[in-house]
């Protein structure tokens, strides 16, 4: 950070080493306030957050965008909420003249109801069709999803040497961003994936996916995602307008779910985020903090939570979640 030069570079240093701490590494934030930075020193160089500053930079980086994308407003705001938040009530905050634009896709909280039914018919469903592999692929593979909260194109990745169960765990290698991590897993997941890597095994004795394909390459995206829109459709679980169930709804329901059973253990949330945003590959806690949001109906401490946080839980991009 010796790169800052304008007289808010030691509020910037320190609001960077509070990010930090926090175990977010915050790097495509800084890369803004560098510009921020920069932009300061050249209009006055002000020790304060100032709101022409601010704004004028905001526009300027505005209209040399050629998307409608802004999600560089973030960092600028959060900058500003925490020079506020140590004490400096003076520090300007970008107001709601400046949105970022981004599509979300459309989280559907799945009930223990519906993934009991999920699965008991998907048992079922899978032996219709005469498919090598298919039988056993996909109930491990939506089973995974469920348990471990990855995300589909980690799991459709995954390669038999990642996987380890023998030892309880296996590898997510080349995530987002190039974070690998390993994902340890239940007794009982481990011994049903046992007694499914024998099985498919037979089918395919030197595949190189953990979960294949039909001709024993990897499973497809569209694999994975029509044939959990056809058992959920025909296990006769509502699916119209308004509910399009995706199994990436499978990650959402292990945060939320993990999320819900501390709350009811009376652990400390805040305490516990940051093993969840690692488990779940998040580059930056922010991410994790957007469940907190997602589950306020289901969440009956959802208040308390989130009343010191007012103000602090930023936006966060679609991709990381």
């Amino acid at each position: 950070m010796s790169d800052l030069i304008s007289n808010l570079a030691l509020k910037i240093r320190d609001f960077i080493k509070f990010k930090n701490s926090l175990g977010i590494e915050y790097k495509t934030g800084f890369y803004y306030l560098k510009q921020l930075d920069k932009y300061n020193y050249e209009h006055g160089n002000y020790g304060d957050l100032k709101k022409d500053i601010t704004e004028n930079w905001a526009m300027q980086h505005a209209n040399k965008s050629t998307t409608r994308d802004r999600s560089w407003i973030s960092p600028i705001r959060e900058f500003g909420r925490y020079l506020q938040s140590i004490g400096l009530k003076d520090a300007y905050v970008l107001d709601g003249r400046f949105t970022i634009q981004r599509y979300h896709a459309e989280v559907y909280l799945m009930s223990d109801n519906e993934i009991q039914i999920f699965f008991k018919e998907c048992d079922s469903y899978v032996l219709r069709k005469k498919i090598s592999g298919r039988a056993y692929v996909f109930p491990a593979l939506y089973r995974l999803l469920y348990c471990c909260g990855a995300r589909c194109g980690e799991v459709r990745k995954l390669k038999c040497t990642d996987v380890h169960l023998d030892k309880g765990y296996v590898d997510i290698l080349q995530a987002k961003a190039h974070r690998d991590r390993r994902l340890f897993l239940s007794d009982e997941l481990i011994d049903y994936l046992k007694c499914y890597d024998t099985a498919i095994s037979k089918c395919f004795p030197s595949r190189e996916y953990f979960f294949p394909g039909g001709h024993g390459g990897i499973c497809s995206t569209t694999a994975i995602s029509a044939n959990f829109r056809n058992i959920w459709i025909s296990s006769g679980l509502k699916r119209d307008g308004k509910v399009k169930s995706r199994a990436y709804d499978f990650r959402h329901h292990f945060a939320c779910a993990n999320i819900m059973r501390w709350s009811m253990d009376g652990k400390d949330i805040h305490a516990m985020l940051p093993y969840l945003m690692r488990y779940m590959g998040h580059s930056s806690l922010e991410s994790t903090y957007y469940y907190i949001h997602l589950i306020p109906d289901f969440f009956p401490q959802y208040t308390t939570l989130t009343s010191s946080l007012e103000g602090l839980i930023p936006e966060v991009e679609e991709y990381e979640i």
